[in-house]
């Protein structure tokens, strides 16, 4: 099974989930996001692998910096900039956020 899942991340410490739909809309121009308008967030985008038959499990993360025009519309996108990267802890947080739908194992003692 695989997933995509897109995060907005804001200067005031906000993570903002979108579904595939809505990120693809917000992505083409087509779905305003007024809240955002004139703004530079940071965008993260977390694919989750399960193999349940090898019980493997992989993530992978992808992180760019968006722009949203006056009426907030998406403009652009780029990679995060040095002064405003994607830190640790919100790159650790999301991670936590989907892994929390992840059924947990029980430990195997040997």
């Amino acid at each position: 099974m695989s997933q995509i899942r897109h995060f907005v991340l804001t200067p005031e410490g906000g993570i903002r989930e979108f579904t595939a739909d809505q990120a693809a809309l917000i992505a083409a121009g087509s779905d305003r996001l007024p809240e955002f308008a004139g703004r530079d967030l940071r965008y993260l985008q977390l694919t989750l692998q399960d193999n349940r038959n090898s019980g493997e499990l992989k993530i992978q993360t992808a992180g760019a910096r968006i722009h949203f025009d006056a009426e907030g519309r998406m403009t652009e996108a780029g990679p995060p900039t040095d002064a405003e990267p994607i830190t640790h802890f919100e790159h650790d947080a999301v991670v936590q956020w989907v892994l929390k739908d992840v059924p947990a194992a029980a430990p195997t003692f040997h």
